[in-house]
């Protein structure tokens, strides 16, 4: 048994981190990030006045399909409310061509998505945010503090039977001051294909 706790502690160092807490200032702010588009930004810069949406996605996952066309209706109906979006792509393009940069271009293109859409091949975002996932939606209001975070809304099949917008609910009560209703909702798709140690 003692041979074994070092490997034990190895493994549990290498999992990733802890899920992000209500009230949580968003991870990593500051830090550059390559996008899609060959520039560079930072959470922080591509957050609005009225807060910041950050969605794991993926290129090759048939959930992010499905739920392409509701999240570019919310980058359209809130970008000019004051609020930022950013797209993470966290999986290894070594283990998928369609996770590559000129991928995630034709993607968000296609999808309609003209937000930031950057690169995070070593895990970095996902580790600090405590993602497995995409898609997994976040949301930071204008001082930068977590309010909800997990799947955009009840439907992941259709959004004809959408009841619930849980992402849209927390930010309409954001703006409104009003308490968030649903702080969190179990984040669901395709397992995120990090590196290789």
């Amino acid at each position: 048994m003692t041979k074994l706790l070092p490997l034990l502690l190895v493994l549990a160092a290498g999992s990733s981190a802890q899920p992000l807490s209500y009230g949580d200032p968003v991870p990593l702010a500051d830090q550059m990030f390559a996008a899609a588009d060959g520039s560079q930004t930072s959470l922080a810069a591509a957050s609005g006045d009225a807060g910041l949406v950050v969605v794991f996605w993926s290129n090759a996952c048939p959930w992010t399909d499905r739920y392409a066309p509701r999240l570019a209706d919310l980058v359209a109906r809130y970008t000019p409310a004051g609020f930022g979006f950013v797209l993470v792509n966290a999986n290894d393009p070594a283990q998928n061509e369609r996770e590559t940069a000129a991928a995630s271009r034709e993607t968000a293109t296609s999808a309609g998505l003209a937000v930031p859409y950057v690169a995070d091949p070593d895990g970095q975002l996902a580790d600090a945010f405590g993602v497995e996932n995409a898609p997994h939606a976040f949301f930071f209001n204008g001082a930068g503090a977590l309010r909800y975070d997990g799947t955009l809304d009840d439907s992941p099949t259709s959004p004809d039977r959408v009841r619930v917008p849980y992402l849209a609910q927390a930010m309409d009560q954001s703006v409104a001051g009003l308490p968030i209703e649903v702080q969190r909702t179990q984040a669901f798709g395709c397992t995120i294909k990090r590196g290789e140690e």
